[in-house]
């Protein structure tokens, strides 16, 4: 049988395109599974992968937290990451740079607003591991915990625990100081949340006339005592003329 040869490249082409037609229509549905948080590999395996430099390092790592998910023609809601690699990530970063506030602000104002309220608990985990021994420094994430774990998480208990860390910081905000009062007026615990007022008020001397008119607000309408609020803050008066008086 004479076949001609002129035609064989002609009739390979056509079945090349045949078949890549009915490879294209069978797979076009078939997505490749891309993942969204990437593998978490050990403190060991990062330190050498940096090659030496732990702040080219962290940079690239930052980098690949903030657009893992929306790559690609992408687009992952907060609830199909998994907040747990998220958190093993971000403890790793710190392990290349425990000053940077990126995984902290990515913490607290992006992953822990996830359409799954029982995965917030991972960046709480985290913003407080990273700071609770850096109070003075850190305040501002212990504050960010605090307020997520109650309104987030609806876990005073937990909120409570962390508002702890900052109570009698000294060099940090006053309201800072007394994020335990309230959580405990959010407990209903007026009492405690009274004391802590009042202590504040009888060992602070720089405390501004907005701050002593809101705590008067506080002891009087929310932890619901209205006996020797005057007296405390007429002390406390006192003693903000006396340390004015010195230093004129």
């Amino acid at each position: 049988m004479h076949v001609n040869q002129r035609r064989v490249p002609i009739f390979i082409a056509w079945m090349c395109f045949v078949l890549q037609v009915g490879f294209i229509i069978h797979a076009r549905g078939t997505l490749p599974d891309l993942g969204i948080v990437p593998e978490v590999p050990s403190a060991e395996e990062l330190q050498m992968l940096s090659f030496g430099d732990e702040e080219l390092a962290f940079r690239v790592i930052a980098f690949r937290m903030n657009n893992m998910g929306d790559t690609f023609g992408r687009f992952s809601a907060l609830k199909d990451y998994d907040l747990h690699k998220v958190y093993q990530w971000f403890t790793l970063m710190d392990g290349l740079d425990n000053q940077s506030n990126h995984p902290a602000a990515m913490a607290a104002y992006y992953f822990s607003q996830t359409q799954k309220p029982e995965d917030v608990r991972y960046m709480v985990d985290y913003l407080v591991e990273s700071s609770k021994d850096r109070p003075h420094e850190r305040w501002w994430w212990l504050t960010q915990a605090t307020y997520i774990a109650m309104h987030k998480m609806k876990d005073n208990d937990r909120a409570l625990e962390i508002a702890k860390y900052l109570q009698g910081v000294e060099g940090i905000p006053h309201w800072a100081q007394q994020m335990p009062a309230f959580v405990h007026e959010q407990r209903g615990e007026f009492e405690d949340a009274y004391q802590i007022m009042r202590h504040m008020l009888e060992k602070s001397n720089d405390l501004s006339q907005a701050e002593l008119n809101y705590m008067r607000y506080f002891m009087e309408e929310r932890a619901k005592r209205l006996d020797e609020v005057e007296d405390l803050l007429r002390k406390q008066q006192m003693r903000i003329d006396a340390t004015r008086h010195r230093l004129e």
